[in-house]
């Protein structure tokens, strides 16, 4: 693997998760919300991808200087 998608991988990877996280179970469960499968299916490839693009961008415009 290369080095820019090892670093899109360790910026979006955890933005992703976490926004999942915070978004798909935490915020529901304090708003009374019903939790459910189908969401929770929805929400984990949308994010992850979100994470993946998220990542992709910092890459792109913040690279890291050596």
């Amino acid at each position: 693997m290369s080095k820019k998608l090892t670093n899109i991988i360790k910026i979006g990877l955890p933005w992703g998760v976490g926004m999942f996280i915070l978004l798909a179970l935490i915020i529901p469960y304090f708003n009374d919300e019903e939790i459910t499968l189908k969401k929770i299916g929805i929400a984990f490839p949308l994010w992850l991808l979100g994470g993946f693009v998220f990542g992709y961008s910092m890459n792109r415009w913040f690279p890291k200087e050596k």
